[in-house]
């Protein structure tokens, strides 16, 4: 049989209230409000239960309140004990790397005595795990002796086990003293995401099993080296200098003042994302690639917090490269209207600061296109110090060795002079990004010809149809034209306006 959630009822073990309270209480409630005179005497009055009732359920043991929520958990569910929820979803970011399971729903248990968040994981063999989510060691009892518990760290709980959080001590049980499952949705709060969860998993296998087929093919996976960027050679002897050695030979660089901060700077396309990734592949560094605008929030001191996060995951995963692309939208100058972006400029200062000043294994590369429009502090020594430019291939032999990286997996025509088409591409002024795009579309003219799309429309093709299949000189002149054609249509002015 369901309760309904406002019946009031007191479980005498767990409330202190003595019957002379009671009585004060519903006298007073008498007095504020007259018309619960004209109450029939048997009906409770259920003014302020909610808040009542959460008040008289945490005079509940804490460990008997997760020891109920522990009954009804299943694989999947993460149950939080916290001081508010606020608090709880802040340590669950800062510890997610410590799950390594789909949470599929959150029990949240509040408890205002409780100096942390700790976190109870019911995994697939129904056995319960305790993850320290906080920044300081826990403590739990096994076979009498009090053993820590680090952050992060993950250890299997059974009944008889005693957990230490600073001052508050947690006994583990299997059950609660007295059923409190009438009580349960008072004391814990349930987010179910089940279905959003299955969802996202579903999605996650179907790239998988997906990815499979590289295998299947009998060619693994490569991750990105740096010789697969090609024409940028000044910038990567730079970056190895700069980054890479002292990631790998630290004891080096004892006696040496380091740089931390690093901005690439040039126009679109031409590759300073890729660099960034195939230098983190090199030194093995942890790697996080944000554009500036995602740190932004709506909230004031939102934005400076998110900085600060970024960076304290930064140290806690060292050596790390961060890459901030579009690096003039968060670090503009300062002194105009915009007092919020002048204070995200000073927290990002500050951070850097800290970097230099502890000597961090952390590397922040930021790429923009527009590097007048930074901020002096921001670009001076010590902070963004080391300025690398980022420029379009400028010779036939840098464009033949993107040509090269694009065509390596491409069956090429005889008739293809790829030092011609290079010099072609080099008369275009193309980018790294232009002639990836220009060899893509080319591979699709081949597809045309060949009438690879209409056996796709009928449903009459077969593998063999492109075994042999290779893209012409008469392909690439076809992308060619259309790339031109593309820049032409965007540079094109607006009818009604004058050129200048």
């Amino acid at each position: 049989m369901r309760i309904s959630s406002i019946q009031n009822y007191y479980r005498t073990n767990y409330t202190n209230r003595t019957s002379r309270e009671r009585d004060f209480v519903a006298k007073q409630n008498m007095q504020t409000n007259p018309q619960n005179l004209l109450r029939p005497i048997n009906i409770p009055v259920f003014t302020g239960i909610q808040s009542t009732s959460l008040q008289l359920a945490k005079k509940i043991p804490l460990e008997d309140r997760l020891a109920s929520v522990f009954q009804i958990t299943k694989h999947g569910d993460l149950v939080i004990a916290g001081n508010d929820l606020k608090s709880a979803q802040k340590a669950l970011k800062e510890s997610v790397k410590a799950f390594e399971h789909a949470i599929k729903r959150f029990i949240f248990v509040e408890d205002d005595n409780i100096e942390g968040t700790v976190a109870f994981f019911r995994n697939f063999m129904d056995e319960l795990e305790i993850t320290n989510t906080n920044k300081f060691d826990i403590l739990y009892n096994y076979d009498g002796e009090f053993l820590p518990v680090k952050p992060r760290e993950t250890y299997y709980a059974t009944p008889g086990d005693i957990l230490k959080i600073k001052n508050t001590t947690i006994p583990i049980k299997g059950k609660p003293d007295t059923d409190l499952s009438f009580s349960r949705h008072i004391f814990s709060k349930s987010f179910d995401l089940t279905e959003s969860v299955n969802s996202s998993i579903e999605k996650r296998n179907i790239k998988s099993i997906q990815a499979l087929s590289q295998y299947t093919a009998g060619v693994k996976p490569k991750k990105l080296t740096f010789a697969d960027v090609g024409g940028q050679d000044n910038v990567i002897n730079e970056l190895k200098k700069g980054i890479l050695y002292p990631v790998k030979y630290p004891e080096a660089y004892e006696n040496s003042i380091v740089n931390h901060g690093f901005i690439m700077y040039g126009p679109p396309g031409t590759g300073k994302t890729l660099i960034a990734q195939a230098l983190a592949n090199e030194s093995k560094a942890d790697f996080v690639k944000l554009n500036g605008l995602e740190m932004e929030s709506k909230w004031v001191g939102q934005s400076e917090e998110n900085w600060r996060n970024l960076f304290d995951q930064a140290r806690e995963n060292q050596p790390s490269i961060i890459f901030i692309d579009e690096f003039d939208a968060v670090a503009k100058k300062r002194g105009g209207s915009d007092v919020f972006g002048d204070k995200v400029v000073n927290q990002l200062l500050t951070l850097m600061s800290d970097v230099e000043k502890n000597g961090d294994a952390i590397y922040v590369i930021a790429a923009t296109n527009k590097l007048d429009a930074l901020d002096s502090a921001i670009t001076r020594s010590g902070r963004f110090g080391k300025h690398i430019e980022v420029k379009a291939p400028d010779t036939v032999e840098g464009i033949n060795k993107i040509l090269d990286i694009h065509t390596k997996n491409k069956k090429l025509s005889p008739d293809v002079d790829k030092v011609m088409l290079s010099k072609r591409l080099l008369d275009k002024q193309t980018t790294g990004a232009d002639i990836a795009f220009i060899v893509n579309n080319a591979h699709e003219n081949a597809f045309e010809r060949a009438g690879i799309y209409t056996k796709m429309e009928n449903g009459t093709f077969e593998k063999s149809d492109i075994d042999n299949l290779k893209i012409t000189n008469e392909d690439f002149a076809k992308a060619i034209k259309d790339f031109v054609h593309k820049n032409d249509a965007a540079n094109r002015r607006p009818i009604g306006f004058n050129k200048r």
